[in-house]
């Protein structure tokens, strides 16, 4: 609806004559079973997207019928959402980025629920924030199997006032990465597609690190369905180190032939005006498309190497290279600022893999003014502070990102998290000591999602109270608020000793980072298949090897078997897991007993993401453990080797077994995806040796 201005400032001046004030003595709002809800939100808005949860959560709760109309139409108590930047509703609150204020105010006839926000993403928040306070609707509803209580009506206090100030971080992120499980279940249902934004935004996130394959070549200037999504919902895109300015040279060919309908030009640094073209392109497809994009800027090769492994004409020393990198990251950042015209247009660059080797040299220069964000990468492999960041000077002052990994590709978490929110906790406070200013960009790598909950809820509370995050109090309210009040200590013990029960297989050497190096599941699974293989050439006391590109001795594993009272790898493998098996064991059967006491609402949580990962990692070492004393038994003079392997592979079944316990309801296939881990060809190895 249009409305004629002399009405809209007719109508705000009746509001302002009205207004008692937002604390001000009046009366409860009741909600019932009849509910309206006033906004001047666009239809096709991110906030009318919220508003349609929040009906939907009126309904779940009260099984209320609600009712959306114009704020012109105001009269009796209702719901008033509005964006004080744009709208008119009401006198603005709030005015910093993202700011929410949720309270009931007298306007006109009555009584009013008040869900202001500063900007579009604000009043998302606010909300989202009622519908958790007020309704009960917790932010993972969706992956938690939560169980709402119905009820008849729900009072509203009249001292109703949850004021939220902007962010400590201004860029939250999550990045969704090795989706094997989560990429086909999306594809299930509607729900499931879109559903994972709205958490983050009831999580009080607010970009997402993504890059996908889903573009079209054919379509000029298109972009993912996905990225689409990201911006529908209200949230910020930004991509990846290997997709910088949204672009991979994976879609090198299909632009050339078919956007430009020639042959591909070779990748080479001669054919620089064609790069540029190639990445113009792409960055004009976001613009064209309305995308709110934090850029990265970079420049690596194909398939996520360095860009010598790619350009057959690049320079063979450090130097050399390090200038064709800061090179590139300038002609980025103009492209760009070309295309956008904005001359406060935010940057990013990710100093991953080899560009951390080249910064932590001093062979990188990138920009540092107030528009560009230095992002540092946790180590790869095992996740704290890598040399680069531990270099930097803080007096540069310098606006810092930080990714993290919770999960990580090949060594790391994958079916059970593992890295904890205290890790997460220090990695952050170690990059905040590098800068005078506040983190600027904060990702963590999230995996499949489902796995890392507690994780990602963790790290989203701490980007938005920096200064004031406690991992302890989160896992106390996080408990209480996913598994009741009654049982929350005791819960939030029993997590901590979930995360105590890994393998740390090597002391740490970075003062604070008591959980430095984790023996993660995806390195039980190298493991086991590296031992299998073993079985067939002459003994060794130390079978695990490096990943072929390792750039580091022994980081794949990063086993020392002096830290663990041992003097060969195989010796500590049997020792550790052994004991590691036991810890998990004991989490699981002290979780089994106090899931009796939490409410049938609540077990099924308990179940997926704390009782069964113990499980899982209580047979995953119990695997390597027995597959690990098979090994050892040279010479096998009574066939002891292969009585342990056989207990191995009921071993690793088991702890499929566990997880698959976990799939009900909108889960009930979601392990059909699985090809990280890779259970089938994990067995299929063990089983070999019976042959």
């Amino acid at each position: 609806m249009i409305l004629n201005k002399p009405l809209i400032l007719v109508f705000v001046a009746i509001l302002f004559n009205c207004l008692v004030g937002f604390n001000a003595v009046g009366k409860d709002v009741i909600l019932g079973n009849q509910v309206v809800i006033y906004t001047d939100a666009p239809a096709d808005s991110p906030i009318a997207i919220a508003i349609s949860a929040l009906k939907r959560d009126l309904g779940t709760v009260l099984g209320a019928n609600v009712v959306i109309k114009p704020t012109a139409q105001l009269a009796g108590p209702g719901i008033i959402v509005f964006n004080s930047k744009s709208a008119v509703a009401l006198p603005a609150t709030v005015t910093g980025w993202e700011e929410s204020h949720v309270y009931i105010s007298k306007v006109s006839s009555g009584e009013h629920i008040v869900l202001e926000g500063s900007d579009v993403r604000g009043t998302i928040y606010a909300i989202y924030t009622f519908s958790e306070k007020i309704l009960g609707v917790p932010p993972l509803w969706y992956f938690c199997s939560w169980k709402p209580i119905a009820k008849k009506q729900v009072a509203v206090s009249d001292r109703l006032n949850i004021l939220s100030k902007s962010p400590t971080v201004k860029y939250r992120a999550w990045f969704p990465n090795d989706t094997d499980l989560f990429a086909p279940w999306r594809q299930k249902s509607e729900a499931n597609y879109e559903t994972w934004l709205e958490t983050m935004l009831r999580l009080k996130l607010n970009t997402v690190e993504w890059f996908d394959d889903e573009r079209d070549y054919n379509k000029p200037y298109s972009v993912s369905k996905t990225t689409k999504l990201i911006q529908a919902y209200g949230l910020i895109n930004t991509t990846h180190h290997h997709s910088p300015l949204n672009a991979s040279f994976a879609g090198w060919k299909d632009y050339w032939e078919k956007v430009r309908h020639m042959a591909p030009p070779k990748l080479l640094l001669a054919n620089l005006d064609k790069l540029e073209e190639f990445w113009r392109y792409n960055v004009e497809s976001i613009v064209r498309n309305k995308i709110d994009m934090l850029w990265v800027l970079g420049f690596r090769g194909s398939g996520d190497h360095p860009f010598w492994y790619t350009f057959t004409d690049a320079p063979e020393s450090a130097t050399e290279r390090g200038k064709v990198i800061s090179d590139m990251l300038e002609r980025q950042r103009q492209i760009v600022l070309s295309v956008t015209k904005n001359p406060n247009t935010q940057f990013r660059t990710i100093f991953y893999d080899e560009l951390s080797d080249l910064l932590a040299r001093n062979l990188i220069k990138p920009p540092a003014d107030s528009t560009f964000i230095w992002t540092y990468v946790a180590t790869r492999r095992d996740h704290y502070p890598n040399l680069d960041l531990q270099q930097l000077d803080q007096s540069r002052n310098l606006r810092l990102g930080y990714y993290f990994n919770y999960q990580f590709t090949s060594t790391g978490s994958h079916l059970a998290a593992a890295e904890g929110p205290w890790k997460m906790e220090q990695n952050f406070r170690y990059v905040a000591s590098k800068t005078n200013q506040p983190i600027a960009f904060a990702v963590v790598n999230a995996g499949n999602l489902r796995e890392h909950l507690m994780e990602l809820s963790a790290h989203a509370e701490m980007m938005w109270n920096f200064n004031s995050f406690d991992t302890d109090a989160f896992l106390k309210r996080y408990c209480a608020t996913y598994f009741g009040k009654q049982r929350a200590n005791s819960i939030a013990t029993l997590y901590s000793a979930f995360y105590q029960s890994y393998w740390n297989q090597r002391k740490p050497v970075l003062e604070g980072f008591d959980r430095q190096f984790v023996f993660q599941d995806l390195r039980y699974n190298r493991a086991l298949k590296e031992l299998a293989t073993a079985f067939g050439r002459p003994y060794t006391s130390n079978p695990l090897t490096d990943i072929p590109a390792e750039q580091e001795k022994n980081r794949t594993y990063n086993i020392v078997p002096q830290d663990n009272g041992c003097e060969t790898v195989i010796e500590a493998l049997i020792k550790e897991t052994e004991r590691s098996a036991t810890r998990f064991g004991e989490v699981a059967r002290k979780a089994e007993i106090v899931k009796k006491s939490v409410s049938a609402g609540q077990r099924t949580f308990l179940d997926d993401n704390l009782i069964a990962q113990a499980k899982y990692m209580e047979h995953l070492n119990l695997a390597l453990f027995n597959l690990s004393m098979g090994y050892s038994k040279q010479p096998d003079n009574n066939g002891q080797r292969l009585a342990f392997v056989k207990k191995a592979i009921d071993e690793l079944q088991q702890a499929r077994s566990a997880l698959g316990s976990t799939q009900h309801g909108i889960f009930v296939d979601w392990y059909a995806g699985d090809r990280v881990f890779g259970f089938n060809n994990v067995l299929e190895k063990l089983q070999n040796l019976l042959k």
